[in-house]
Order: C-alpha cells, then sequence, then structure tokens
C-alpha cells in the first residue's frame, strides 16, 4: 500500500504576491519556498551578472596570485582532475583558459582509473616531478589529500587546490588542509555566499578571477565575459555531479545549456 502526503496549499497571500504566473506554476514556487515575485523572477529567469565574485571564495587571491607568477616566468603547469564527470569538464575549462590566453606550458594529468583510483595521490606527484612540472592545480579533489600535498611540498611543487569537497577536521573540530599555495573550496571558510558548487563550477569561478586580474595587470586580452564559453562545461557538470540547482548552480545550469547548444566541441555537437 502506497501513503501519499497532500503538499500544502499555496497560500493567498502568496498567491496574491505571484499573480504573474499560471497558478500551477505558483504553487510549484510555493514548494521550492519562492514566496515573491522577486525570488521567481530570478528561479524563472536566471540573470548572469547576479553569479558571485569569485574573490570571496577562500583563498581564491593567493591561488591567482601563483598562477600569473607561473604564467610570468613560463613555469610548467599540471592541471590535475579526477576522471569523472565533474573533474574532466573542469579540466577542460581550465585547458581552455590556459588555450584563450596563449599558455602552452601546461600538460592534463588524468588518474588511470585501475593503478591510481581516485583523487590526488602520491603516485602522481611521483609522475609529475619526473614531468619536471612546478606548479600542480587540482580539480575536483585534493581538499583532504594531506599525503600527496606533503610529497609535492618536499619536492618543491607548489600545488593549489580547487575542490568542492569537505574537509578533514580535526577532533576539535577545525579543519585540516593540506599544504598548499591555495586551497579554493566554498566549503571552507564563511565569505563566499553559496557552498553548493561542483567542482567545474569551482575552477570556473577560478578563470572568471584570472580574467579580471589578468586583464588589470596587462598579461593578456582576454575579456571579462568570455568564460561564458566554458559554461557548456560547467553546466554538464553542474547536471551531472547532482548539486543542487538552486542559487548560482541555477543560474550557470540556465547559460550552460544556451552555450551547450551553440558549442563548437564536436562531441557535443554529436
Amino acid at each position: 500500500m502506497v501513503n501519499y502526503k497532500v503538499a500544502d496549499r499555496l497560500p493567498t497571500e502568496v498567491a496574491d504576491l505571484l499573480n504573474d504566473y499560471h497558478p500551477v506554476l505558483q504553487q510549484l514556487l510555493y514548494l521550492r519556498d519562492i514566496k515573491t515575485k522577486a525570488e521567481a523572477q530570478s528561479f524563472i529567469t536566471p540573470v548572469y551578472e547576479d553569479t558571485h565574485d569569485p574573490f570571496l571564495l577562500h583563498q581564491m587571491e593567493a591561488a591567482v596570485s601563483r598562477i600569473l607568477s607561473a604564467i610570468k616566468k613560463n613555469e610548467k603547469i599540471a592541471i590535475f582532475s579526477d576522471y569523472d564527470c565533474d573533474g574532466i569538464p573542469g579540466a577542460v575549462v581550465l585547458h581552455d583558459f590556459f588555450k584563450a590566453v596563449s599558455y602552452e606550458n601546461f600538460i592534463n594529468y588524468i588518474p588511470h582509473r585501475h593503478y591510481e583510483g581516485f583523487g590526488f595521490s602520491t603516485i602522481a606527484v611521483d609522475k609529475l616531478e619526473e614531468d619536471k612540472v612546478d606548479l600542480i592545480i587540482t580539480i575536483d579533489c585534493g581538499t583532504t589529500s594531506i599525503e600527496a600535498a606533503s610529497l609535492a611540498a618536499e619536492k618543491n611543487i607548489d600545488v593549489i587546490i580547487t575542490d568542492h569537497h569537505e574537509p578533514k577536521l580535526s577532533a576539535d573540530g577545525i579543519p585540516e588542509l593540506p599544504i598548499a599555495a591555495a586551497v579554493v573550496n566554498p566549503k571552507i571558510g564563511d565569505t563566499y555566499p553559496f557552498d553548493g558548487l561542483c567542482g567545474a563550477a569551482v575552477v570556473f569561478k577560478l578563470t572568471q578571477a584570472l580574467i579580471a586580474r589578468g586583464q588589470e595587470e596587462k598579461l593578456f586580452s582576454l575579456k571579462p565575459g568570455w568564460e561564458k564559453w566554458w559554461l557548456d562545461m560547467v553546466g554538464i557538470a553542474t547536471v551531472a555531479d547532482m548539486v543542487p540547482l538552486t542559487g548560482e548552480n541555477r543560474i550557470l545550469v540556465h547559460y550552460g545549456l544556451q552555450v551547450l547548444r551553440k558549442s563548437p566541441r564536436p562531441g557535443l555537437q554529436q
């Protein structure tokens, strides 16, 4: 026997505020705790400019500074990403950023599923040392990779972690973070207004910050807003990684679907 629970009925005062919409849509909005016209408009028609300042993310300033320094010195950078539906799109976003600013001294590294397993590992650090990498940027992983980050530090390889997973906590509830030039993660600290970003979205925010700061420093001519072309990857990752389709995620997916329809990527066209 199946038991059904009848949803709460839409209050008259909320219906009056949402009277621009069909009654069925009013009810659906109310069940999502949307009770004003402004909230409804933001939910139904997201605006790209409502995305948050990327520099509010934990240690974003340090991450941008280190990457721009690497670009100026032509250091070898490794983009390390997991092999899942969030890590790979995020790696594409950062790959496309470097290509767009004509920076060639980088590689993409995806760990072997069977021989290396999931996440940033000491195996990867050893291999990247052999490749003479100066800077590793992780995507969708690394917040809990204390051992791998420590090994990289011993080998004088800087690490920037971009991730969205929860950190390990000490016995007294303090986050235990790996040794890194920066740990960019919306779940660390309390400066970023939205903690539901997926890994690809976090690295997308990194590219936003890099473009803004790089233009200020006249390092490259890429203009703010160019990163929108990479939202096809962010939209796919956000949906596939099953993070909440609310807040900033809703904006990224809304525009990601628009870019997806126009995407020049042969794989996505097919």
